[in-house]
């Protein structure tokens, strides 16, 4: 190895921070420690969080009306803890908004958002471990024949068509509000230097919770210059996991977590 690749070899060692991982989240949880972080601190990891997005919430006042209507709809169906947000504001001042939705058949991707349907609402949802809304269609999907009406379904501006479009070729509508617009988080660029170091250091792992996450990330990403491919990036669910492949960044995913869940994460920062 000449002398100059050795150099470059022991900058390139000491600018990655060895059992570190940075999560680059929608938000920070509010809770006294992030589950993610307990299970990796757990397992002797240092953990960093970046909030990647904020959210704006929008026509509350018409999924009111919605939610006043739940005859008209099989259950609802929540794909994040904002859809869960937004439904919160919309039924404070609904009438036994708890006694007209708890009777049906409600639905949640991934474990973070039944907890926060639970949690906010008092209903105990369906589908927690989903994941994504493929699996979520297929799950509703054996059960079809439960549901002649339609679902209500609030949603985001960046939301997939997946699980209206599976639903619908099968005979079960899906009826969307948008109820909250994405944002870059403004703060991104100073959070990146102050845990990056002006640019110069960057944990071993990087993990991305959603495609929009990382298109908002990947111009500072881009700032550590070449040796971000030593980087390990994690996607947690596929979708991010394609939105990362499909871009320009030059880095091969280190691996996915199939499900949003700390313990799934855990399985393949170990791999």
């Amino acid at each position: 190895m000449s002398i100059k690749k050795f150099i470059k070899k022991l900058f390139l060692y000491a600018m990655l921070i060895p059992n570190s991982v940075l999560l680059l989240k929608s938000q920070i949880s509010d809770d006294e420690q992030d589950k993610y972080e307990s299970v990796l601190k757990a397992n002797n990891f240092e953990v960093i969080q970046v909030k990647t997005l904020e959210f704006e919430f929008k026509n509350i006042e018409n999924l009111r009306q919605k939610l006043e209507n739940s005859s008209k709809y099989s259950g609802l169906v929540f794909s994040s803890p904002r859809c869960v947000e937004a439904v919160v504001k919309a039924s404070e001042n609904i009438y036994n908004f708890l006694d007209q939705w708890t009777i049906k058949e409600n639905f949640v991707v991934g474990e973070t958002t039944y907890k926060a349907a639970l949690d906010r609402l008092c209903l105990n949802c369906l589908g927690k471990d989903s994941g994504n809304a493929l699996n979520l269609s297929k799950f509703i999907l054996e059960r079809k024949r439960l549901y002649p009406q339609p679902f209500l379904f609030p949603h985001g501006n960046l939301k997939s068509d997946t699980l209206q479009l599976n639903l619908k070729h099968e005979g079960i509508e899906v009826e969307g509000i948008e109820v909250y617009n994405t944002i870059a988080n403004p703060n991104l660029e100073t959070d990146f230097i102050k845990i990056t170091d002006n640019f110069r250091s960057i944990p071993e792992f990087v993990v991305f919770f959603s495609p929009s996450g990382f298109s908002n990330s990947l111009e500072y990403l881009q700032k550590i210059g070449e040796d971000i491919k030593e980087v390990k990036f994690i996607a947690i669910g596929p979708v991010t996991a394609l939105a990362i492949v499909e871009s320009n960044l030059s880095q091969s995913l280190h691996g996915v977590a199939e499900r949003p869940n700390p313990n799934e994460l855990l399985k393949v920062i170990l791999s």
